[in-house]
């Protein structure tokens, strides 16, 4: 029962502690940073927005008759950026995944915690991701329209992304 109530007042101060509440135009974040985990690790559950998972992934990807099939990727903690919907015109990029002086808005920021997970909560809308690197915001993921790393929210919907930082990766 005392366990119950820990997990309980835990998930009321992350909430409380952990939101900023924004208001304005459509498309913006409901809670613009989130920590969104309770004491056990455990990321709590959103009701709208983008859940999922950043992986890491180096070294030679390459197949080969005397290794082992491993796919190599493991969570990584990251912040994870989401930005209104961005094309690649309207950002500066280098290598063609490390983007700066994106000229679209910040609608939000959240950390991945250890094992790469990561939830926040966010306005029905299109919106593009992107995580920090040393070299500046990394995506490496484009639509036919060259959006870079679209992603929908759809009214009372949690979308699901895995998003894959591999530019040490060799394939």
């Amino acid at each position: 029962m005392g366990k119950l109530l820990l997990i309980g007042l835990s998930l009321l101060l992350t909430f409380c502690n952990g939101t900023r509440k924004t208001s304005g135009q459509q498309g913006e974040a409901l809670d613009t940073q989130q920590e969104m985990k309770t004491q056990t690790g455990q990321q709590m559950q959103i009701k709208q927005g983008i859940q999922g998972q950043v992986l890491w992934e180096a070294g030679n990807q390459m197949p080969s008759p005397d290794a082992p099939i491993s796919s190599g990727r493991r969570g990584v903690e990251r912040t994870v950026y989401v930005y209104e919907l961005t094309h690649s015109s309207q950002t500066t990029s280098k290598d063609g995944v490390f983007h700066t002086a994106i000229q679209t808005k910040l609608v939000a920021q959240v950390k991945a915690d250890a094992n790469g997970n990561f939830a926040i909560a966010l306005a029905p809308g299109r919106y593009s991701l992107f995580t920090k690197e040393e070299s500046g915001l990394f995506a490496n993921l484009f639509d036919g329209q060259m959006n870079i790393f679209p992603v929908t929210v759809n009214e009372g919907e949690v979308t699901t992304v895995e998003f894959l930082v591999n530019y040490n990766a060799s394939y």
